[in-house]
């Protein structure tokens, strides 16, 4: 984590990685905490709705859709149009991107475009996850080039390891079969009944 947070006040650009209970969240908060003490203008966006509003309640900062970041609207040709690029950039110093798994190749190319000279860009995600919807696996391509730092975390914390389903995420990433105890399931399955 501490890797992550120097990273992201030395390198232009930075990519933080780790499967559920290993401290991305907390890590981007430490990187927040440094940059906004450092005066940049911050700003954090996800993929989602739904990942943005998580975003904004974990670390207590706004943040938004990658869409509302860029300021899409809808195009005369259909499609969307975003009003932020190259001509128009965002103003900001840093820009945070969570979820980066979901991002796909046509987001990207026009969040890049949207990125003003000068300013960091990171992003943080698990690339273990399933990859877009859309066309591309953006986030484990820039990790598999090898030309973007990456931090990538790999301890589990004591909350999670408490957690069947990400003890077993982790298992399955590193091909082990998953282990299963009866009561968990019944605890889930109770919970869950419609």
């Amino acid at each position: 984590q501490r890797e992550a947070i120097s990273l992201a006040v030395s390198e232009g650009t930075m990519i933080l990685t780790g499967g559920p209970g290993t401290g991305k969240t907390t890590t981007i908060r430490g990187i927040l905490e440094v940059l906004i003490g450092a005066e940049l203008k911050v700003l954090l966006a996800a993929p989602t709705g739904r990942a943005a509003k998580r975003l904004a309640e974990t670390t207590g900062y706004e943040a938004t859709t990658i869409h509302r970041l860029l300021e899409a609207e809808p195009s005369v040709e259909g499609g969307l149009r975003f009003t932020k690029d190259e001509d128009n950039p965002l103003e900001a110093d840093a820009i945070i991107i969570d979820e980066s798994s979901m991002i796909d190749l046509v987001l990207i190319h026009h969040l890049l475009l949207a990125v003003p000279s000068g300013c960091r860009l990171i992003f943080a995600g698990d690339a273990d996850q399933l990859p877009s919807v859309g066309a591309g696996s953006v986030l484990k391509d820039m990790i598999r080039s090898e030309v973007i730092p990456t931090v990538r975390l790999t301890e589990i914390f004591r909350q999670a390891e408490e957690s069947a389903i990400i003890r077993n995420a982790h298992r399955i990433n590193q091909g082990q079969m998953p282990i299963f105890d009866d009561r968990e399931f019944i605890g889930f399955f109770s919970e869950h009944q419609e």
